[in-house]
């Protein structure tokens, strides 16, 4: 390595491993909810298998002021987009700096089974957006997708919506409002299924599992705290003390 160098670049890292084929077992398109572990200047690493790491640009984790979206015990969805075989180095491009929620992914994939392939987007990785379409039916939510320039649209059906039952939809979802989902589905159109009340347990679920685990065994180093619902609040009560 130069004098001058970045230590925890790519570069200087690859230079001082061994130079090893990367695992069969990684191929391109797989999407994988992962654990970041380090942060440079130009590259974010991530774990893949606890032995093996893989590199995201850091411009495809800055936000406009050039500022890191993610730090060291992030979880983030990230698809495979380069495998070297020479050097055994694997590139990521993320899909969500959210991650992905394994009640919600399990349900849609089979065990031992990547998430998705060759998509946009993933079962189980929340997103973020606007209503654009009212129907007695359900509700359409248009959201961006890290690494797209154009935006994705699902829809959220009525029973996802935890709305009360004979509610007027649009009085309660006007166009323009802001909603936060889960991606639940992908059919073989493309057309994505989409869940509120999916999202609020599958989070609700983690925080009562880090409660219940403790401050011992939470990773995440600085995060900024998660929301809390109602029926957590509710879970927090019967705890014993």
């Amino acid at each position: 390595m130069k004098n001058g160098d970045d230590p925890n670049s790519f570069a200087a890292l690859f230079e001082a491993s061994p130079k090893k084929g990367a695992p069969r077992k990684w191929r391109l398109g797989d999407v994988l909810d992962l654990e970041v572990v380090r942060v440079g200047k130009s590259e974010v690493f991530v774990a893949l298998d606890g032995k093996q790491e893989g590199y995201i640009e850091a411009s495809e984790l800055a936000d406009k002021d050039g500022k890191s979206k993610v730090f060291e015990g992030s979880r983030i969805a990230a698809r495979i987009v380069q495998v070297d075989r020479d050097t055994g180095a694997i590139r990521l491009s993320p899909v969500s700096t959210d991650p992905i929620l394994p009640a919600v992914a399990d349900a849609a994939t089979e065990p031992g089974v990547p998430v998705a392939r060759e998509s946009a987007v993933v079962p189980g990785v929340k997103v973020k957006g606007k209503v654009v379409g009212v129907e007695r039916y359900g509700v359409f939510l248009e959201f961006s997708v890290l690494g797209t320039s154009r935006p994705a649209r699902g829809l959220i059906p009525v029973s996802e919506l935890g709305a009360p039952r004979g509610a007027d939809l649009r009085k309660l979802f006007p166009l323009a409002t802001e909603l936060s989902a889960t991606v639940l589905s992908l059919d073989e159109r493309g057309r994505t299924r989409l869940s509120v009340t999916a999202l609020a347990a599958a989070e609700e679920r983690r925080e009562f599992e880090s409660f219940v685990a403790g401050p011992e065994e939470k990773k995440t180093k600085g995060a900024p705290p998660r929301p809390t619902f109602g029926t957590f609040a509710d879970l927090l009560k019967k705890k014993p003390s």
